[in-house]
This record gives structure tokens, C-alpha cells and sequence, in this order.
């Protein structure tokens, strides 16, 4: 819980203008595992999965809200994205 780093994974137009080690805020204290849906993860001991993507269907581990100007990024690329 707190502030961490950011890893990205693949590339994705929800990460737009998001960089490598970018600080975001996370809150919880649960996690699933890495996958192929994986863009970027965070580590705390282990690598985990702090933004998922498949198909239109998205998620992140962190409060975008609460995460400076990093956060704003994700929602401004996240209501950019098209809709299908």
C-alpha cells in the first residue's frame, strides 16, 4: 500500500504518455497474477499486475484519482479510448 513505482509491460494506448517508473497510488492489499493481459505491473517483493487490459475490458490496482498527474494521465487516455 502507498506510493510505488511503475513497470510497463507492453505497449497500449491506456498507457499513452506514461513512463517508465511513473509513481502511482495503490490501496489494496490484493493482487492476481501476471498475464498475457498485463501492461504494466508494480513490485512489492513480486512483480503483480497493476493494469490489465483484454479486449475492452480494463483495470487498474492503484487509485488514478489519488495518483498526481500519472493518474490524470490514465483517465484522460482512458475516456480517449473508442468505444466498442
Amino acid at each position: 500500500m502507498g506510493w510505488n513505482t511503475l513497470a510497463i509491460r507492453r505497449e497500449d494506448p491506456l498507457l499513452a504518455n506514461l513512463t517508465e517508473g511513473d509513481r502511482l497510488y495503490f490501496v489494496h492489499s490484493f493482487a492476481g497474477p501476471l498475464s498475457g493481459d498485463t501492461l504494466a505491473s508494480v513490485n512489492y517483493g513480486t512483480e503483480l499486475p497493476a493494469i490489465v487490459r483484454r479486449g475492452n475490458f480494463l483495470g487498474v490496482q492503484f487509485h488514478p484519482e489519488r495518483s498526481s498527474t500519472a493518474g490524470a494521465r490514465v483517465l484522460r487516455n482512458f475516456l480517449s479510448l473508442p468505444c466498442s
